[in-house]
């Protein structure tokens, strides 16, 4: 009963419109389709009625959103959504559908490429979720260079590609098959044209670089 009466103070619903956790749980039922990533043992794909939002106001459906997946970490492999997915926009197409897409995070660093969606219909149902992801991760990882080192050492391969100064750098953890490494995220400029540098944190290594004008 305190459950309850702690997620309806914080969904910010009446009391007449309490949402019970229960309600969210998806194990044991027979009537979704789950498709699980072999690499990373999350699933890239989760189909069915999954959950009823119909009593939340649209613009509270993120928090309880977070708590959906809390309720079903054993299927999600999320073991602190609240910490671990971070809201990038919130789309709604022509049908009144509407398209949630969450960044994974880790230690509030984003990790490069991991995102999940959530979409919800016109009926405020849940009935379909994908992305690719990696689980709740435990590594603790510090940088050993700085950012403006991670910039020198990006420039310095990046004058191959005529690029001339280096604009940003933030860190994100790259994944490495099933793992992640902490790195820096450097974008150089040179004329008109960009570059995107991943240096590794701790031993400045080139982990990937790609062109940004395949975008």
């Amino acid at each position: 009963m305190k459950k309850l009466i702690w997620l309806t103070a914080l969904l910010g619903v009446s009391c007449a419109h309490r949402i019970d956790p229960a309600s969210m749980r998806l194990t044991g039922r027979q009537d979704i389709d789950i498709t699980v990533d072999k690499e990373l043992d999350t699933p890239i794909l989760v189909k069915g009625t999954l959950a009823d939002l119909s009593r939340i106001k649209k613009q509270k459906r993120p928090q309880p959103l977070l708590l959906f997946f809390k309720e079903n970490s054993d299927i999600f492999k999320l073991q602190e959504p609240g910490t671990e997915l971070r809201l990038l926009r919130r789309d709604e197409d022509e049908l009144g559908f509407t398209h949630y897409r969450y960044e994974r995070v880790h230690n509030g660093v984003p990790i490069f490429g991991d995102e999940l969606i959530v979409h919800v219909n016109d009926k405020s149902e849940i009935y379909l979720i994908n992305g690719r992801y990696h689980p709740s991760l435990t590594i603790k990882a510090t940088p050993a260079i700085t950012a403006e080192k991670a910039g020198i050492l990006a420039l310095e391969q990046g004058r191959i590609h005529k690029m001339q100064s280096a604009d940003k750098s933030n860190l994100v953890y790259y994944p490495i098959g099933d793992n992640v490494r902490l790195a820096y995220h450097v974008i150089l400029s040179g004329g008109k044209n960009r570059w995107d540098y991943y240096i590794d944190a701790e031993n400045g290594r080139v982990l990937f670089d790609q062109d940004r004008r395949r975008f």
